[in-house]
């Protein structure tokens, strides 16, 4: 079993939109930072960056956010899933842009019409 932050679902809950997070996150995260959590669960993150959301967010609903809050628990078998998929996404990127065949270069001038 593991812990994912799921800030997307915690955003949704309270009706606070990514956007309204990013002004609120200003000059202290950067923006593609913050729509990145809020748009997916995300098993790794920077505890410096958790710990400035937690206290944005905690200053926008005028209530303390815990850490609790915008975790959820994933099983052994969601994991394996995410792992599977991770890896067959990669896949093609290890074997190259073509897939392992090999590409003749073009030697010489090559002259358009």
């Amino acid at each position: 079993m593991g812990l994912q932050m799921d800030l997307g679902a915690f955003l949704q809950q309270r009706g606070i939109s990514a956007y309204g997070l990013v002004k609120a996150t200003e000059g202290r995260l950067a923006p593609a930072t913050v729509y990145g959590l809020a748009s997916k669960p995300s098993q790794s993150i920077d505890l410096a960056t958790f710990g400035t959301v937690l206290d944005v967010l905690s200053e926008l609903i005028g209530t303390p956010v815990l850490i609790q809050d915008v975790l959820k628990t994933v099983s052994a078998a969601e994991e394996q899933q995410r792992s599977e998929a991770r890896a067959r996404i990669a896949a093609p990127r290890r074997a190259g842009a073509f897939g392992g065949i090999a590409v003749p270069l073009l030697r010489g001038r090559v002259e358009c019409a």
